[in-house]
């Protein structure tokens, strides 16, 4: 699934200027990664009833209904769960649209691991606001969902903050199969379609303040 920073960028394209609870929602469900990196236990944090099942957009629906009331009295909590389920809805579509390529490589993990990781440092460089993004983390509030603990949430944060104090993690051959003009349509229409459905969960609101 994509890394932070196209989580990030696509936040950034739903609302122009992403708040922090939105951008740390949409870290949020991979911070599972602090306790294990069992799969069903990933899938439990990503809203799957049934494991490598993604949630419909009906399901969605029915995550934001159900927390509607905690929406409305708290703000940043709506924030943090339109970023939450921002994440599930495009780990679904970058399973569908981008990783077939990867899987139809016969060095699949080892290239898909490069092109994620070039992507971080690419984005991080050429989208205009993406180190403010990375600064607005650390005043973030996290909330318990998902089955996430606000503390697991939080060493997440610092784990991936870290990661883009080294340098060295920045993979030194460029992108093999992804391009950045294909990665940046993704973004685009996936916040879109993101932003569509804000909007008809009466959501959308909430993001623009």
């Amino acid at each position: 699934m994509p890394w932070p920073m196209v989580h990030f960028a696509i936040a950034a394209e739903i609302s122009s200027a992403p708040s922090p609870s939105l951008l740390l929602g949409s870290l949020a469900p991979d911070s599972i990664h602090v306790r294990t990196n069992i799969r069903s236990e990933k899938a439990k944090t990503h809203l799957m009833v049934v494991e490598h099942e993604f949630p419909t957009d009906a399901d969605y629906q029915q995550v934001i209904e159900s927390n509607r009331h905690g929406m409305k009295k708290d703000p940043q909590f709506s924030q943090y769960l339109c970023g939450y389920i921002a994440h599930i809805y495009t780990d679904r579509e970058w399973t569908y649209q981008i990783y077939p390529s990867y899987e139809a490589d016969p060095n699949g993990r080892i290239v898909y691991t490069h092109d994620v990781k070039k992507l971080e440092f690419r984005i991080l460089r050429e989208y205009a606001d993406a180190s403010r993004w990375l600064d607005q983390l650390n005043t973030a509030k996290a909330y318990e969902f998902g089955g996430l603990t606000a503390q697991e949430v939080y060493e997440y944060r610092e784990e991936k903050l870290d990661f883009f104090m080294n340098r060295d993690n920045e993979p030194v051959d460029d992108l093999i199969i992804v391009t950045m003009d294909s990665i940046s349509s993704f973004i685009q229409k996936t916040a879109s379609d993101l932003s569509t459905l804000f909007q008809e969960w009466h959501v959308y609101e909430h993001l623009q303040s």
